[in-house]
């Protein structure tokens, strides 16, 4: 009986010796990808006077983020904290259109999302629903139109603290 145990003992101390010497003693769990979020708020809208509200998010905070669809004329690089303000015009084909987010860093993609937005025609002589409104908390750092050709400018929504800090006084002497 004490051999048995005896046997029974060496044999699990000798199992767990090997497991535990094929695993390295400083080894780190793998990095998490980066990743990127596209929140677009309402789902859908009617031409001529609808709106999206895009809300971005890359999860390393220096990637350029970069909003890409066939509703804008060209790629729309988003400023500040990410959030895009999309005013659909008449010039709009009602349909369904992806937007998608590529988080930009050093000239190299590091994560990309993909989203699909509704476009729709208000019918004359039809009750149709209202459109979904805009988030409350919404404040655009950048305004864009679908279907022209535009100058992009950046609107002051969010303001980072280096702005708002009043400037230093100069010293005396």
């Amino acid at each position: 009986m004490k051999r048995t145990i005896a046997a029974v003992v060496t044999a699990v101390a000798a199992t767990g010796s090997i497991w535990l010497a094929t695993v390295p003693a400083y080894a780190k769990p793998a990095p998490k990808p980066p990743t990127a979020t596209l929140r677009i708020m309402p789902q859908w809208t009617y031409l001529d006077g609808g709106e999206f509200a895009v809300v971005t998010k890359c999860s390393a905070r220096k990637d350029l983020r970069v909003i890409f669809s066939p509703l804008l004329y060209r790629p729309v690089v988003v400023p500040g904290a990410g959030n895009l303000l999309i005013r659909v015009t008449g010039k709009t084909k009602p349909g369904r259109y992806a937007m998608g987010l590529e988080c930009v860093d050093q000239r190299q993609v590091d994560a990309v999302v993909i989203k699909t937005v509704t476009v729709r025609k208000q019918l004359a002589g039809w009750i149709m629903p209202s459109p979904p409104s805009l988030p409350r908390h919404f404040k655009p750092d950048l305004t864009v139109q679908t279907g022209v050709r535009q100058v992009i400018v950046r609107t002051p929504g969010h303001r980072s603290s280096r702005l708002s800090r009043p400037a230093p006084k100069p010293k005396r002497r």
